[in-house]
């Protein structure tokens, strides 16, 4: 039984996007780059960080008054004052990491969007430079006398001038691509930080969620220059079965996991499945640490898997090497760039694996790429070559509205499964890893 997302058509789980969530895939035009203006985007990161500032202060006072309000003052009011205060330090908390991440995020957005505008502007000025124009959308206009010549030196010069057309191109593919992912990027993250904007209550799932964004918030501009080794987190997990350990257990969830823990007796794995059962030992532990994948296993055993990471991969490589070539034709020097695909949803189905479909069902992928771009012979293209590497993560908990036959108990559902976590005689735990890297030469 894998982890929770919500019930597809055949009782199992299936990927959904949060209802947050909005997709900010969309292409950049050359009118769009050209007119876009990175300050915007400076001045809104200073108004954000007035309002982290502000949201600090006051967390200060409201700390400073429930301080105040411990001693001498008793009763039901009291008590009630208490929480309320300490839910508003838990609110004002929250509101202040998250617009420090909004903060960071729009800034680094900024920064991102000047380096596509000027590999634009390089673009521009190449063109104008030999007679060429870029149009608006991204092609390459010649001049009228190009390829109506029979002379050997015009013939010459429009070879000439078709040399530097691709290298245009190149800057323009390059500049277009790379302000895409910075807007793709950072519209999710923002849209992200609204969401846990609404959260009321600094719980242990909150807190793991607001530090995620925090955390890519500060990391984005890895992620934007090229440097690499940052993977942004994927959407929030849900609150799966709620606080651990805040329960009494009953006898029948006693038995449950005993029943459980014996060779996960009557649960529908198979000899050899053996990933079921380990993920489902690790939930019947208690430890709630996190447990490792094999990956290698998972694009092996799951073919959609393995199709949809070398899709993704093969949807973005052509802008990597746009970006890698232009910026090795503009320095002269070798460019090495780290980029990344983004989480992405994908779910393990009984057909492709019941073993994987038990153990995590639906998950989420990051699929991370060096494209390294090398001097070779004078006068000979550069070695493009790109090495790479799939994470996978995912949380192990329980959906609602699913049951299972279990011999000895009878019907348990998923509320059963998930009611261990809440009594402490199981947890849950984040679970993931990371394939083998792989080579390939463009």
């Amino acid at each position: 039984m894998p982890p929770a997302d919500n019930d597809g058509p055949d009782g199992r789980d299936k990927v959904v996007t949060p209802g947050h969530e909005r997709r900010f895939d969309k292409p950049v035009t050359v009118p769009q780059l050209r007119a876009c203006s990175p300050d915007a985007f400076h001045r809104a990161a200073e108004e954000w960080d007035k309002l982290s500032s502000a949201a600090a202060e006051a967390r200060f006072e409201a700390v400073d008054v429930l301080s105040t309000l411990q001693e001498g003052w008793s009763g039901e009011a009291a008590e009630l004052g208490r929480r309320s205060l300490a839910d508003l330090i838990d609110e004002l908390s929250i509101a202040e990491q998250e617009m420090e991440a909004a903060k960071l995020t729009l800034g680094n957005a900024a920064d991102g969007l000047t380096l596509a505008r000027r590999w634009m502007a390089e673009a521009d000025d190449l063109a104008r430079q030999h007679g060429l124009s870029v149009k608006d959308d991204g092609d390459i206009e010649f001049p009228s006398w190009a390829g109506h010549t029979n002379d050997p030196d015009g013939q010459a010069e429009a070879r000439n001038l078709a040399t530097v057309a691709g290298d245009v191109r190149n800057l323009v593919k390059s500049a277009l691509t790379y302000a895409a992912d910075v807007s793709d990027t950072a519209g999710n993250e923002l849209d992200r930080i609204r969401a846990s904007v609404d959260y009321d209550r600094l719980d242990q799932w909150t807190t793991r969620v607001v530090g995620e964004d925090l955390a890519a918030a500060r990391d984005m501009r890895k992620v934007f220059s090229g440097e690499g080794g940052v993977l942004l987190p994927p959407d929030p997990y849900d609150r799966g079965a709620g606080a651990y350990n805040s329960e009494e257990p009953t006898d029948r969830d006693r038995k449950l996991a005993n029943t459980l823990g014996a060779g996960m007796i009557g649960l529908p794995f198979q000899s050899g499945d053996v990933n079921a059962s380990a993920t489902m030992a690790h939930y019947l532990s208690g430890t709630g640490e996190p447990l490792g994948l094999d990956v290698e296993d998972m694009l092996k055993d799951i073919p959609d898997f393995q199709d949809s990471v070398n899709t993704t991969l093969d949807g973005n490589l052509p802008g990597w090497q746009a970006e890698a070539l232009a910026e090795y034709r503009r320095t002269g020097k070798p460019v090495t760039l780290v980029q990344q695909t983004g989480w992405q949803p994908m779910s393990a189905t009984p057909e492709s694996s019941k073993d994987w479909f038990y153990a995590v069902g639906s998950f989420h992928y990051n699929t991370q790429a060096k494209i390294e771009v090398k001097p070779t012979s004078p006068g000979a293209p550069p070695e493009v070559t790109v090495t790479y590497q799939t994470h996978v993560r995912d949380r192990y908990n329980w959906d609602h509205g699913k049951s299972t036959e279990v011999p000895g108990i009878g019907i348990v559902t998923d509320d059963d499964m998930q009611r261990l976590h809440r009594t402490g005689l199981a947890q849950e735990f984040d679970m993931g890893g990371n394939s083998d890297m792989r080579t390939r030469k463009l």
